[in-house]
């Protein structure tokens, strides 16, 4: 195989390893001619003096044989240093064009949504003013209610969960990709971007306790999606979906003209930010932590489920490794928090994308933290 025809078959991954490998020899190389040029230990008891072998080690030539030893040792660095340093730039290119491809590639995904549905993004260079990369707000009001699974309160600490006050859902979505579940064929939606499964309740009647988790996705079978944003409209605009299940609230509402957003602006307070805004807040607090949704613990998906007639994975949040106890500890409203969700990375067409995912996740952060949530904030009557 050809060093072409090697280098487009490897992917990033495979790539970063083999520049990891050609660090690791050049460190070793460095360290051959120090190696080498460490004398002998002279032994006192050969019955001559220090003095006597050196001057004889250099008038009988071997001085100059380890000098020609050395130099032809470090001919011999310098020319594998020289073929490390271009192997090591044609290897940094090639890890550079495939994670732009892949970054492309990641891109068209984002276009690559449910066609009917007018309330996810579809332009990925749409965005208001200071904040490209935020396209809206979705919430979700009542996790348990949106799943319709009846009454389950679940477990926190081992103990049952007396009530459930709150089971919020707020989500800043980035892309949206859609699906087919492999054993039945039945759709589902997949959004990727920032969000929190927050939850206040019960364990006994008089005391309420505040949890909540990070979440970088949700899945949702596309039933139950549509059923979402077809449900009772709590609201009368083009400009808003709002209904019992599900509202979004898209960020260029905060540039409509005055008129409409007088009449908007008091629905979003009443129904919305005021009712809701320990999630909201909680929201924020997520965004400005650097250390949260980090790539190092992978995405973090609340599941509805893939199939509505077969409830694997359904209100459960899976992760693609076993996460500490303060987030995999399983808390009010959720049946599981468990390290599944490569059982269903093919299913969600997502396998390989997950370094430009992060990169948004950075960029909705940082953009929520310092203009989104403020300009809301300001935006409230």
């Amino acid at each position: 195989m050809t060093e072409d025809s090697k280098k487009n078959s490897d992917t990033p991954r495979e790539l970063g390893e083999e520049l990891k490998k050609i660090i690791l020899e050049k460190r070793i190389l460095k360290t051959i001619k120090p190696y080498f040029e460490r004398l002998g230990t002279f032994d006192p008891a050969s019955g001559v003096s220090l003095v006597e072998y050196k001057n004889y080690l250099h008038g009988n030539g071997y001085n100059a044989l380890r000098e020609q030893f050395l130099s032809d040792v470090q001919d011999k660095i310098n020319k594998r240093l020289g073929e490390l340093e271009k192997m090591g730039r044609r290897k940094a290119q090639s890890k550079k064009e495939l994670e732009k491809k892949e970054t492309e590639e990641y891109l068209q995904a984002r276009l690559e949504i449910y066609e009917d549905s007018t309330q996810v993004p579809v332009d990925p260079e749409a965005g208001v003013e200071g904040i490209p990369n935020l396209k809206q707000i979705l919430l979700i009001p009542s996790w348990g209610k949106l799943l319709g699974t009846g009454p389950f309160n679940g477990f926190y600490l081992n103990q049952p969960v007396y009530e459930i006050i709150h089971d919020n859902v707020i989500f800043l979505p980035d892309f949206a990709v859609t699906g087919f579940e492999e054993t039945r064929g039945e759709p589902f939606i997949f959004l990727s971007g920032v969000g929190v499964y927050y939850v206040q309740f019960r364990l006994s009647p008089g005391e309420v306790i505040t949890d909540y988790r990070e979440l970088s996705g949700i899945v949702l079978p596309m039933d139950l999606y549509d059923k979402a944003q077809t449900a009772e409209s709590l609201v009368s605009s083009k400009d808003l979906l709002m209904t019992e299940l599900m509202t979004t609230i898209p960020f260029a509402l905060f540039q409509a003209e005055q008129t409409k957003q007088m009449y908007l602006r008091g629905v979003v307070a009443r129904n919305i930010f005021h009712p809701y805004r320990e999630a909201f807040t909680q929201l924020s607090r997520l965004c400005m932590n650097p250390d949260t949704l980090s790539e190092d613990d992978g995405l973090k998906v609340l599941s509805g489920g893939l199939n509505q007639e077969i409830p694997m994975y359904t209100n459960e949040i899976l992760t693609e490794i076993q996460l500490p106890n303060e987030y995999s500890r399983l808390t009010a409203g959720l049946k599981n928090i468990q390290p599944k969700l490569g059982k269903i990375v093919t299913d969600l067409q997502i396998d390989g994308l997950k370094k430009p995912i992060f990169e948004k996740i950075v960029l909705i952060k940082k953009e929520f933290a310092e203009v989104g949530y403020p300009k809301l904030l300001d935006w409230m009557p």
